[in-house]
């Protein structure tokens, strides 16, 4: 209440359900044999092991509806990925990370593969890529925590909770009665309740399953909704700001294809406990990578900074590459 200011206590709940996810998806990385192909496993654990590429039929043109055209670093970065089971795209401030993620994801969707899962650590990253790969074309849902639902976005008329009411709304089906019943009342009886549940998991499968690709957070991957589905190609954009257990989430359920996009030059991922962090936990997956051997392919021309300010950033962290567009 914000007129009193006494005479209540507030408590902090704490919610495990981040750590819970993170913890099952390494344990699945450990024993699940299907959870990524082997060469993806030795690969990611840094053993030795013959390079492998993908046999892909490329694009006469790598430039795609709805976006700007690409410049020549990031169209040899999308070459290189489609080509590659484990790619890092390293994109210095203002090189476009968000036009070629979804550059690489409309040519993932066109190979017919199945369907791509499309993560980033944050809220607002992954609503930004979700509103690029829907200019594009392609059917894309994005998957938002229960909790979130309430809360507004740039993309709710792609998120999966609207769409589920608006394919209800327009077939005027029972589900949609049931939820007019529902906002009426308050609340349905034990058997309607049941019966509303049973047919909005069956609208949310249906929808899922119909999309080229799904976006979600690292940590909104591992949600009960998307249990079933595999998805051979993963993308993890702003992957340097993700913990590397929480970049797994999305990776272990079956991928043989992985695209980590971010820059280990900018912010890490932000750990509160010092212990963790100092045990290793405030290294991202794409940074450890990067200390395997695995070089990035870096995006080279800023169109965000006048060249005046981009000079430092380049000579200081990006050993004088960065070209102004």
């Amino acid at each position: 209440p914000v007129d009193q200011s006494y005479g209540f206590s507030v408590e902090f709940v704490w919610k495990s359900t981040s750590f819970d996810r993170m913890q099952i998806a390494m344990k699945t990385f450990a024993v699940d044999d299907y959870s990524v192909t082997g060469y993806l496993y030795h690969l990611l654990l840094g053993h030795d092991i013959e390079p492998q590429t993908i046999r892909v039929d490329l694009p006469r043109k790598f430039s795609v509806p709805g976006l700007p055209e690409l410049n020549q670093s990031q169209m040899t970065a999308v070459r290189s990925v489609l080509e590659q089971p484990l790619s890092l795209i390293q994109g210095p401030p203002g090189t476009g990370k968000t036009v070629t993620s979804a550059t690489i994801v409309y040519h993932l969707a066109k190979q017919n593969a199945g369907q791509i899962l499309v993560v980033a650590p944050s809220n607002i990253a992954v609503d930004q890529l979700t509103a690029k790969i829907h200019s594009t074309g392609l059917k894309v849902v994005r998957i938002a925590a229960k909790s979130r639902e309430a809360v507004s976005s740039s993309v709710d008329f792609l998120s999966l909770h609207t769409l589920v009411q608006q394919l209800a709304k327009e077939s005027k089906s029972e589900l949609f009665k049931l939820q007019m019943l529902k906002d009426s009342q308050g609340e349905l009886s034990t058997t309607d309740e049941k019966r509303f549940k049973h047919l909005k998991r069956a609208s949310e499968k249906e929808l899922l399953q119909n999309a080229d690709v799904i976006c979600a957070t690292c940590v909104g991957s591992g949600d009960p909704r998307l249990e079933r589905f595999r998805f051979k190609q993963v993308l993890i954009d702003e992957s340097t700001q993700a913990t590397e257990p929480e970049s797994f989430i999305p990776i272990v359920r079956g991928a043989k294809q992985v695209i980590l996009v971010g820059d280990h030059c900018q912010l890490g991922p932000v750990i509160m406990c010092k212990k963790a962090a100092n045990a290793g936990l405030q290294r991202s997956l794409f940074e450890r990578l990067i200390m395997l051997g695995i070089r990035p392919l870096r995006l080279q021309v800023q169109y965000r900074m006048h060249p005046c300010l981009s000079e430092f950033p380049s000579n200081t962290f990006y050993e004088g590459s960065l070209q102004n567009g």
